[in-house]
Order: structure tokens, then sequence, then C-alpha cells
């Protein structure tokens, strides 16, 4: 077992990378605030790892975790959970899977007795299994029925062409519809190992004594094969592409994506910078014009998300009244011409770093939200991502965010979706969905 200490002036600080024998990358940050820990296991494997016809897997397994093993039968970790006052859930995303516990400090220790369970001996009965396939379809077949969803996904297929970033992370219907237990089985023992996952503990406690109990419940588990890695990359887009999506919504919408690179690329610092200018709060470039002095639109976000391999930059809009999807994107393109040829103010630039700023320190005061800031930047990048964050998007320079919004927000680059009516008197429901559970 070998141990270091990552030197660092905010997030990091604290923070102990042990790797046991096995390969099991643990990572431990004393906060003695409230009596509180938090325990969350990543692994490295999302729906970035499933193959055509395959889709889907990485969620479903999820949800089996949650069935039983053979020592904690079906419903005994949530009641675990529930006579200890704790409480637990997961979530699926591209790049990986995670689950995590919360529980007072004084009774935290049965997360790593389950987690260490979970990962060698989940039960795959095919009862169950049918059972919670019919879960997993009817959340599916939900995230579906509602416009955001279905544009999202059609977006998303529409602009990567090999990589799978292009495939829900649900899955496509039919795959899931095809899924077997044995078949889900095997993803499992692909991929469900010590050395294809990290884990991550926050909250009071003493470090010497964590690393014990995690060495006594994990260290027993052998290492596994390494999973081949996902070697698809996404060609260069020639050239813009357009969809329409019809739907029951009398209200039309747009979806505006861009191929941007993955994080921690030099590029992705003024990126992000440009998502907020563009759509973070009621100052934001395109809320001002489209919502306050236009008017034509109800909703408008922009943003650039934080991926392991290059993704998009989504902008998006739901228009008011008559206002047309034309007068939207006909908007939306010249506010980023303006700032491609201008650049923005120092004015601007300054709050919106003030914002990033102030949303990076106070949205990480929990136990949990330091688990899952040190555990999703482990997975995707590496902890010198959140030592240096703060400081380079402070070096973001107006040039800068004009330069990549020239390079990046162009015609070539852009996939366009719009929603629009299919013509029936059927009322719509709204859910945004970013993540599965």
């Amino acid at each position: 077992m070998s141990s270091l200490e990552i030197p660092s002036t905010f997030a990091t600080e604290d923070v102990r990378r042990t790797v046991l024998d096995n390969g099991l990358v643990v990572l431990t940050r004393e906060l003695h605030t409230c009596p509180i820990v938090t325990s969350m296991i990543w692994y490295r494997v999302g729906s970035r790892n499933e193959q055509i016809g395959q889709t889907g897997k990485s969620h479903f397994l999820e949800h089996m975790l949650f069935k039983g093993t053979d020592r904690f039968k079906k419903g005994e970790i949530d009641l675990i959970t529930h006579k200890n006052g704790g409480g637990n859930n997961a979530f699926t995303s591209h790049d990986f899977t995670a689950y995590y516990f919360n529980f007072a400090s004084d009774r935290w220790d049965i997360a790593l007795e389950i987690e260490a369970d979970r990962m060698a001996n989940c039960s795959f009965e095919p009862d169950e299994f049918e059972a919670e396939k019919k879960v997993v379809i009817e959340e599916l077949k939900s995230s579906l029925d509602s416009p955001w969803g279905l544009l999202l996904q059609d977006v998303d297929a529409a602009a990567y062409k090999i990589h799978p970033y292009r495939n829900p992370i649900v899955g496509w219907l039919q795959d899931v519809e095809r899924a077997s237990a044995s078949e889900q089985q095997a993803y499992y023992r692909k991929y469900y190992h010590p050395n294809n996952a990290i884990m991550v503990l926050a909250g009071d406690f003493e470090t010497e004594d964590v690393l014990k109990k995690v060495s006594r419940a994990f260290g027993r588990i052998p290492a596994g094969p390494e999973p081949n890695p996902m070697t698809l990359e996404e060609t260069l887009q020639r050239g813009e592409r357009r969809l329409v999506v019809r739907w029951r919504s009398k209200v039309p919408r747009i979806a505006i994506a861009y191929h941007a690179p993955q994080v921690a690329h030099e590029d992705s610092y003024p990126l992000q910078m440009l998502g907020v200018l563009l759509g973070e709060g009621k100052s934001s470039r395109l809320y001002q014009r489209m919502v306050e002095r236009d008017r034509s639109v109800t909703f408008v976000s922009a943003e650039y998300g934080e991926s392991q391999d290059p993704t998009l930059f989504h902008i998006r809009a739901e228009a008011r009244g008559m206002h047309s999807t034309d007068e939207i994107e006909a908007s939306v393109y010249d506010e980023l011409e303006r700032i491609a040829e201008e650049g923005v103010t120092a004015h601007e630039l300054d709050r919106a770093k003030h914002q990033v700023e102030a949303h990076f320190i106070l949205s990480r005061e929990r136990t949990q939200d330091q688990a899952m800031l040190l555990g999703q930047i482990e997975t995707i990048a590496n902890l010198d991502y959140i030592q240096t964050y703060l400081q380079k998007i402070s070096a973001v320079t107006s040039e800068d965010v004009a330069d990549v919004c020239q390079r990046y927000m162009n015609e070539d680059n852009r996939t366009v979706g719009r929603l629009v009516s299919d013509g029936s008197d059927g009322s719509e429901s709204d859910t945004e969905d970013d993540e599965a559970d």
C-alpha cells in the first residue's frame, strides 16, 4: 500500500491519496465541522464504455447493485441505511458510475462492508433482473416523455457520429429490452474490480483508522483484468447539421451543440467562462437580450460540461408567445458574433470570475460535496485539475474568451435541433434530466 500527501491551497488541502495493493485508489479528507461521513465509490465505467447493441449496461448495473448480494439480501441495503439514520443513492454518467452513503460518524463503517460486498458479490437472480428491467424501461420512456429529453437525445446523436457520447446514458430502448441477466453479469465482471474503482471518504474521522478499515474491507478482493481502453475518437465536423423533432408540445424549443474539448484542456477554461457570460444568471448576455429586452424566450441556458473525452457546448432556449425559433436562433448567433469580434468587458469578465469562484467554494461545504468533487475529478482527469482550477480561471482574458468563441462557436462545428408541435392537442410534461439516476 502506497500513499502520498497532496499539497494544495484549497480544494485538495488535507487530501490523502492511497493505493491498495489490488489497485483500489482511496481518497480521504478529514472534515471535522460536523459529525458526518460520506463514502463514495466510483467505477471508471459509464455509457462511453458500451458497445453497439449493448447500450444502457452501466445504468442498468447501477440498479442491480441495490437488488442484493449473497450477504445483503434484497431490500437490506436500504433497510440498514434507514435504521442507521443515513442516506444512500447512486448515479451514472457517460464517464463513470458512482454510489454513495451518508452516515453519522459513529456508525458509518457499514458502508464499507456493503460496497466491498457489492464489488464482488452482486446477485443477478433472473426474476429480480426481469423485474428491474421493467423499472429501467419505464425510466427510459419517462426521460423521452419530455420535450428537452427527446430533443437533447436527438441532438447529441446527430452531433456525434463515432464516439459513444452519442448514446443516451440510459441506453436505447431496444438494447435495454433485449438485455439478459448473463450479459449484464459479464459486464459487471469486466468492470467492477478494485483496480477500476476509486473509494472517496470525506468527513469526521481519523485518516489512519479509516485506511485500516478500507484495507480490511477491500484488500482481500483480487485485482481484475484491465478493461480495454475506449479508443474511438470523433472526427472533425465539416458542416452544420440540422434536425427537427415533432412532439405534442405547442412551445417551440431550440438546442444548439458545438463540439468542444475535454476537461483540463487549455481551451476548457475560457469555454467555461463563455458559458457563464452567456447564460449564468440574470446579468448574462443571453438572459439580458432574450428574456429581458426582446422577451422572446421564457428560458435560455449555455453550458460547457466537463467530460473525459471531447464534449459538447450546449445552448438551448424555449420560445415565448409568438416568437419563432428563427428569431431565437438569430439572436444567439448575433451575441456569439459580438463576443468573437469584440470580446467582453472587464466588468463582465470580473463578475463571471466571481460567480465561478463563489460556486466552486460555496458548493463544496458539505462532506458529500467534497466527496463528489474529488471522485469525479480523479475519475475523469486528476487532482491537479482541482488544485490549479481557480488560478487558471482567474487568468482567462477577454481575448481568450473571444478566441474560443471564434474557433468553436461557428457554423461548421454546430448541430441545431428544433422541437416543434406535431399538431396534436396533447398536453406536455417537462422533466430535465442531465444524468441517469
